[in-house]
């Protein structure tokens, strides 16, 4: 994924089975396995070992509730690509709205100061709606 998770992720656009995962192990474990897993299918297995992988990973604690929790399931992991668009996306334009140089946020996200123009147009034309949508 290559994003930071300093973005604040809105957990509304994440699909449902990601949600309910965030909601048992939290939020950042679950990202670290979207994004080492996303697209993948992962086997939970039906015991906690400190030495696999996975508790590696995401931390004895965590991975203690998600063996309890879908002990010896396989669970399709989504990419939730669209969530974490959608939360860089306001940050871009959290950082635009903060004064933030166009230019400099091109380069930190990889982006042309174009494709930035074209996410703080989209945005702007959300706010718009929201606005609109309270009278």
């Amino acid at each position: 994924m290559g994003v930071e998770y300093a973005i604040p992720l809105n957990t509304q656009h994440l699909p449902d089975s990601i949600q309910e995962m965030a909601e048992l192990i939290g939020l950042p474990a679950t990202l670290k396995i979207v994004e080492e897993r996303g697209g993948i299918r992962l086997s939970i297995p039906t015991k906690v070992n400190d030495k696999s992988w996975l508790t590696q990973l995401i931390g004895r604690e965590a991975m203690m509730l998600l063996v309890k929790h879908y002990k010896g399931e396989e669970l399709d992991i989504p990419r939730c690509t669209a969530a974490v668009k959608a939360a860089q996306d306001a940050h871009i334009y959290q950082q635009i709205q903060a004064g933030v140089p166009q230019s400099k946020l091109a380069r930190e996200y990889g982006y042309t100061e174009r494709g930035i123009r074209k996410v703080k147009h989209r945005m702007d034309k959300r706010a718009a709606m929201k606005q609109s949508c309270l009278f």
